[in-house]
Formats: C-alpha cells, structure tokens, sequence
C-alpha cells in the first residue's frame, strides 16, 4: 500500500510540474506576441534613424565642420551582451562563442551579465582591455542603460554582440555596431557627390552640437532595437524550453500512470492470492476437524 501511496504523490508532483511548465509556456507565448509587435513598429524608425545619422555624419565629414576630436575617433569596443540567469538554453554561450571567435587579443572587450563573466573565465582567454557590466536584471532600466553610453561614448565604434532573432525555432548569434557610422573607406570625391545627390538641407542647430547628440542620445535609441530583439530571441527560446518541458512532463505522467495500474494490479492479484491461500488453509483445517 506504501507504493501505490508513493506513486501517487509522484504524480502529483509531475502533474504539479506541468501546470508550472505549461503556464511559463502561455505566459512566454503572450509575452513573445507583444514584443515581436514591438519589434516589427520600431523597424521604420530604426531605418529612417539610421539614414539620418549616416548622412549627417557624411555632411559633416565632407563639409570639414566636424572637430577633430569627433574624426579621430576610432578606438573600438567589443561589447558581449548576456544574460545573469540560465533560463536561455544555448544563446548566452552562442554569443559568447562568435565573440571570442570575432575579437583578438588586441581589442578593447566589455562583457554584460553574470553569464557570460562566467563564460569568459573559464575561456581563459587575453585581450588587451577587459571589462565586466552587470544589469540588475536581463533588461537594463533607463539608469542602467545610460551609465552603460558612459562608459562606450568615447568609442568611435561600439560593437554589440546579442542572440538575433529568426524565428521562434531559431535565434543566432550576431554583431552590429550602435554607432552606425557610414564606411570611411570610400574617395572624399565620392562621398561628396553621394551627399549632394542624397540632400540638400540647411542643418540647423550646428552639426558639431548634433554630432554630439547623436553621439548620446541616438545611440541608446539605436540600442533599444537590439535590447528588442535581444528580448524578442530570449522570450523565443523559453517559450521553446517550457514548451519541451511541458511535453516531458506529460509523457512522464503517462509513464508514472501506467506504472500506478502495474502496482496496483500487482497489489489486488497479491492480495487475491493472500484470499485464495487463506481459503485452502481454513478448508483444510475444517476437513482435519470434520473428518472428511
């Protein structure tokens, strides 16, 4: 009886696991839908805002207003974004491999989140400059987000690398720079021609003073998408996960039920057994006494 007592308190116990699993699933499920709406709303924005830093740091360039200072900035910065949770599957150590993969040890490195610190020590690998960034949780607050641009905006080049997201099934690893900066390795000529044909516009306030607003500001604008996406991928995969888990738990509640009527069955045959040989016991005693 003490089995079939410990076998329905495993079910239970399973059954108790599923609803969990199932409603992470659900609640992965809308939260993935809201985001992904985010996501698609944010893209025209995200291109016109693009094309209007890209020119304006072509006009500038060309029209020789830019401080030196602004041209001349061309340190670079490896940024690693992951998570401080293992609730992801494989996208934190996805990221952290085409970082090490994409970055040598003569880069300036930053690493965000406990995850991937983690990663990286047991790598063991060098790089000329390290640093390690932590937000309280997987997504920055607004604080957190702008003492994050502090210590990136000397950096003429910020490259962040974050799970990109495919599909629902699929999430991969990928690298964008949040500067955005346009390529510089085009003829002066050329890049001339290009801004006359794209614009002709009286920039006001002065371009320095956008520069530097774009140089603040626009990045954490720019940045949201990826923190977008970055969610969108993340979501993605934990509605996967739970959806698996959701799964398991109930092939394993079949499993467990199925294992139940095999105690059970093997209880009441044992205890019909018991019946029959106490019967055959109380009628040979009754024969012995009878005389029969």
């Amino acid at each position: 009886m003490s089995r079939i007592l410990e076998q329905r308190q495993r079910i239970e116990d399973v059954r108790a696991t599923m609803y969990i699993t199932g409603a992470m699933r659900d609640i992965s499920a809308i939260e993935l839908k809201s985001i992904r709406e985010r996501f698609e709303q944010n893209g025209l924005f995200y291109k016109e805002l693009k094309e209007l830093y890209q020119l304006m740091w072509r006009i500038g360039e060309v029209s020789g207003v830019l401080g030196s200072d602004t041209l001349n900035m061309k340190k670079t910065l490896h940024v690693a974004y992951t998570t401080n949770r293992h609730f992801y599957g494989v996208l934190n150590h996805n990221v952290m491999q085409k970082f090490i993969e994409s970055t040598s040890g003569s880069d300036a490195c930053m690493i965000i989140g406990e995850t991937g610190k983690n990663l990286w020590r047991v790598q063991a690998k060098k790089r000329h400059e390290i640093s390690f960034f932590s937000f309280a949780g997987d997504m920055p607050t607004v604080e957190e987000a702008h003492a994050f641009f502090e210590r990136t905006v000397m950096y003429g080049h910020v490259f962040v690398y974050y799970p990109g997201f495919v599909s629902v099934y699929r999430q991969d690893a990928r690298m964008t720079d949040i500067t955005y900066r346009p390529p510089r390795d085009a003829p002066a000529d050329d890049r001339q021609e290009q801004v006359q044909d794209d614009i002709q516009y009286i920039l006001e306030p002065e371009v320095q003073e956008m520069t530097t607003f774009f140089n603040t500001q626009v990045r954490y604008i720019l940045f949201e998408r990826v923190l977008l996406e970055t969610q969108l991928s993340r979501v993605a995969a934990r509605l996967l996960k739970m959806d698996a888990a959701d799964q398991n738990a109930r092939a394993l509640t079949v499993r467990e039920l199925r294992e139940l009527r095999r105690i059970m069955a093997t209880f009441s045959s044992r205890r019909m057994l018991e019946a029959i040989v106490g019967f055959i016991q109380w009628n040979t005693k009754n024969e012995q006494f009878t005389g029969r």
